[in-house]
């Protein structure tokens, strides 16, 4: 039976405010392709002020990890105690919101109750990795020995959360040490290749797309941005792309999220399609994620009735082109186990740049 995992008593975590910014920026951009969800959401969401993160009910946003320096603990009958004593009363507070013990652990990640402030020479903590807690969990840097107190926290804090994704080689170890927490895992898929396409490699094919024998209208044109004209029939599309590749459909969870996010993303020109002759989408995908010039597609799909016939290659050659302009650095994962998908990506031009993991629940 695997245990509950528990806290150290040397390191701290709590919610990021915007005085961190330029550090959690510098985590980010050690690899800008991996961590584009990150990115974009400190585009989007930002960071809060000490006292607006003081009155968080629950952690929400980025999740940052600090640490004292080995010297400065080590006088302290207690380490955790010293590491508070150094936190300015507004953090400090937040930190013990965030920090109070798991039900199953005596250890504490910050402790100054009892203690006088005057007693304690400061000591100046240190941010040395963070992490996404809101719908999802996304590392951005957690060092290795602070995984599992990572994972006590999210353990203790993660409310109903879709999914754990991100590097493998962290999101592994992070979900043994947290799957005791959770009970209900949809899928685990452990090895996805995260595929790079180089702003310098030279992509093309034959923009030809009219295929003899094709049981279905023929394609007429390359492909676009979607337009609002293509709602119907690309939520169509969405559905049926999303289904196959989680296993579920999303209408029957959040059937007004989906219809929006399919909505938004035409108004955001993020969404790529082929239409055929009789206007139906045929051909789709997304920008799911974007940061600067760097973008992470998703959802890509084609018709099953156009499957086959060599048709998935030059579309999305032609949405790469289309989208190279504004995201010169487009990246995307797959689960390994789909060979013909990884078989497409190489022939456009795609190389594995790292291996990402996923827990769905």
């Amino acid at each position: 039976m695997k245990s509950t995992p528990t806290r150290s008593q040397t390191v701290s975590i709590r919610p990021l405010t915007h005085e961190h910014r330029q550090q959690l920026c510098r985590l980010i951009d050690r690899d800008p392709v991996v961590s584009v969800f990150n990115a974009e959401h400190l585009a989007k969401f930002g960071l809060p002020d000490a006292q607006r993160a003081t009155r968080m009910r629950s952690p929400f946003g980025f999740m940052g990890i600090f640490e004292a320096p080995n010297d400065a603990a080590a006088p302290a009958e207690n380490s955790a105690l010293a590491l508070g004593a150094a936190i300015p009363r507004a953090l400090r507070q937040m930190a013990q919101v965030f920090a109070r013990p798991l039900p199953f652990s005596p250890e504490s990640v910050v402790n100054t109750q009892d203690a006088p402030a005057d007693s304690i020479a400061p000591v100046e903590e240190k941010l040395v990795g963070a992490f996404w807690l809101g719908g999802n969990c996304v590392p951005v840097d957690i060092p290795e020995q602070y995984i599992p107190d990572v994972a006590a926290f999210i353990s203790q804090h993660h409310r109903q959360i879709a999914s754990i994704f991100g590097a493998a080689d962290t999101v592994l170890p992070l979900w043994e040490k947290a799957e005791p927490a959770f009970k209900n895992v949809l899928d685990i898929r452990a090895q996805q290749p995260l595929l790079y396409l180089p702003p310098q490699r030279t992509i093309s094919h034959s923009r030809d797309l009219y295929r003899p024998g094709l049981p279905a209208p023929q394609i007429s044109k390359g492909v676009r941005f979607a337009r609002e004209s293509d709602n119907k029939t690309l939520l169509q599309a969405s559905v049926a792309m999303f289904t196959e590749e989680v296993g579920y459909d999303p209408m029957t969870r959040d059937s007004i999220g989906y219809k929006r996010r399919v909505h938004d993303f035409i108004a955001e020109r993020r969404t790529v399609v082929a239409v055929n002759a009789e206007d139906v989408v045929v051909f789709k995908t997304d920008v799911g994620i974007a940061a600067g010039d760097v973008c992470q597609l998703q959802g890509v799909w084609l018709h099953p009735a156009y499957r086959g016939f060599g048709l998935s290659a030059p579309l999305l050659v032609q949405a790469c082109e289309l989208l190279r302009p504004r995201y010169p650095h487009i990246s995307l994962y797959v689960n390994d186990y789909n060979v013909r998908a990884r078989a497409l990506y190489a022939r456009v031009g795609f190389e594995q740049a790292d291996t990402f993991a996923t827990v769905l629940f």
